[in-house]
C-alpha cells in the first residue's frame, strides 16, 4: 500500500487502459461467436491483450517500488506497441465483415453479420481508447519522486 502512494495521478491511467483492453477483448470474443464470422487471429489478440495487462503491472511495479524510470518507460512503450498490434489484428481480422456489411449490400439486413461488424468496430474503439490512455500517461512521470 505504501508503494501505491508513490505513484502520480497519470500513473492511474495505465490500469484504466488495461481495463479498457480487457473490455475490448471480451467484445472481440463476443463478435466472433456468430457462425462464419470468427477471426483466425483472435488467439493472438487475446495473447497480446494479456501481455498488455502484464506490462501495465510491470510499469506500475517499476515506477512505485523501485522508482526505476527507464524500466517503467520501456514497459509503457511496449504496452503501446502491443495495444497497437491488437488494433491492427482486429482491423485485419474484421476487414472482410466490414467490407460486406458497411461498404456493400451483400450482407445488409443479415443480423449476425451486422452484429459481428458492429461489435468488431466497438472493440477497435476500446483498443483505441486504451492506446490513447497509455499515450497520455507516457507524457508524465509515473512516480511522485525520483529514486535515491
Amino acid at each position: 500500500m505504501k508503494n501505491l502512494k508513490n505513484l502520480s495521478i497519470p500513473a492511474y491511467l495505465l490500469p484504466l487502459a488495461a481495463i479498457s483492453s480487457i473490455i475490448a477483448l471480451i467484445i472481440a470474443i463476443v463478435s466472433c461467436t456468430g457462425e462464419g464470422f470468427g477471426m483466425a487471429n483472435l488467439p493472438w489478440v487475446a495473447m497480446l491483450t494479456v501481455a498488455a495487462v502484464l506490462l501495465c503491472g510491470g510499469a506500475l511495479f517499476f515506477a512505485s517500488k523501485r522508482g526505476d524510470k527507464t524500466l517503467s518507460s520501456i514497459c509503457v512503450f511496449l504496452m503501446v506497441a502491443v495495444v497497437s498490434a491488437c488494433i491492427y489484428l482486429m482491423i485485419y481480422g474484421k476487414a472482410d465483415v466490414f467490407g460486406t456489411v458497411i461498404f456493400s449490400d451483400l450482407e445488409k439486413g443479415y443480423a449476425p453479420a451486422e452484429r459481428a461488424s458492429n461489435l468488431g468496430a466497438v472493440s477497435i474503439v476500446f483498443y483505441l481508447v486504451s492506446a490513447l490512455l497509455i499515450m497520455v500517461a507516457s507524457f508524465f512521470r509515473l512516480n511522485k519522486k525520483e529514486a535515491k
